[in-house]
């Protein structure tokens, strides 16, 4: 077929040019969202609704502020009633600074990672992959000790909770009584984990910095005598042994060889032990989800192309030596995620039982 050929198409064969239309507003709705969180709204409409007060907290011109509301009504951040503002639930629940769920920081730090790159798309297109910064690194610890707090208030709104659950549907759920939150940031996840099994001791491995965080969120929970910590580059430093868990979430990107790696994993669980890994899972040549493509365009551009395609964990762990693997498609709020169960054989009499 060439190139140039004008397809004559029904109506009703053609497709409609709303997906470009609605593209053109993605910067609009960052651009809104950005402000928000710079300037606080969501902290000011918590104490007034009154678009005059607003505007005199925030010093800004009157109309333009409630032209600014009124977008921000559009988005879902705000209500509007007779003239008045006040948060929605879902600004209340993750823009206000003083929540345990705020967002903001976690915003800013995905943006500067998902776009940093994009003024100058076309350039790398011709150019190829440029020099990355030292602070910029996926593999660095500058990039997580700035990150870790942000990772904590992640954590907390909604996949502690989605960890935990997923945990419990385990056959094996009721025996776990040891497990590993393998580089697990902050703690947070690991630690929904063992409140959901009183009997359970946890172990965490981070690189330092991120342990900082870990620590405080360990000691807030009343976890500090159950949790031991690991500190270092999990590729090098020991994590421990014995368990009947391990937990992996968006983290085995910085395995030096993979394989290698899982057959560690392997050998720190327990005859009948189960490691989860939760991360994505492209499929149609690298092409979906378009979440997962889309956001990590810029990071690939400069070299940092980190995503597994589906079934390559998976795939690398039955190598090193686990049994079975069980695989589901869960959707969070960052898109589809891929969670492949590895199991450990168990030994033979406890199979038997």
């Amino acid at each position: 077929m060439s190139g140039n050929r004008v397809v004559d198409l029904t109506v009703e064969e053609r497709p409609t040019f709303a997906p470009l239309a609605d593209w053109l507003l993605g910067p609009v709705r960052m651009a809104v969202l950005d402000a928000a969180v710079t300037l606080g709204i969501a902290d000011i409409l918590a104490e007034t609704d009154d678009p005059d007060a607003i505007a005199a907290r925030l010093e800004s011109h009157p109309g333009n502020t409630r032209l600014f509301l009124d977008a921000l009504a559009a988005l879902g951040l705000a209500e509007k009633h007779r003239g008045r503002y006040a948060n929605t639930p879902l600004a209340d629940r993750y823009l206000r600074r003083d929540s345990a769920t705020f967002l903001g920081g976690l915003v800013g730090n995905l943006k500067g990672m998902q776009h940093r790159n994009l003024p100058r798309l076309k350039e790398l297109l011709l150019s190829g992959p440029p020099p990355v910064a030292r602070e910029n690194r996926l593999d660095g610890e500058i990039q997580w000790k700035r990150s870790a707090r942000d990772l904590a208030c992640y954590q907390k709104a909604g996949m502690a909770d989605f960890a935990a659950d997923l945990v419990a549907s385990l056959p094996e759920s009721p025996r776990l009584r040891s497990m590993l939150d393998l580089g697990g940031g902050p703690g947070v996840i690991g630690l929904g984990i063992l409140a959901r099994h009183p009997d359970m001791r946890g172990a965490l491995c981070d690189l330092p910095p991120v342990l900082e965080v870990a620590r405080e969120e360990i000691a807030a929970a009343g976890m500090a005598d159950r949790v031991a910590l690991f500190p270092g580059d999990y590729n090098v430093v020991s994590f421990g042994s014995g368990y009947d868990l391990v937990w992996a979430s968006h983290n085995l990107y910085y395995a030096k060889d993979l394989q290698a790696f899982l057959g560690r994993v392997f050998d720190a669980l327990q005859p009948g032990g189960v490691f989860i890994s939760l991360h994505e899972g492209l499929t149609g040549e690298r092409t979906k989800p378009e979440a997962y493509v889309l956001s990590r365009l810029s990071l690939a551009l400069e070299g940092q192309d980190v995503s597994f395609e589906a079934g390559q964990i998976a795939e690398a762990g039955l190598a090193a030596g686990f049994a079975a693997v069980e695989t589901r498609l869960c959707d969070i709020a960052m898109g589809e995620v891929r969670v492949d169960i590895l199991r450990k054989a168990a030994r033979r009499a406890e199979a038997g039982a």
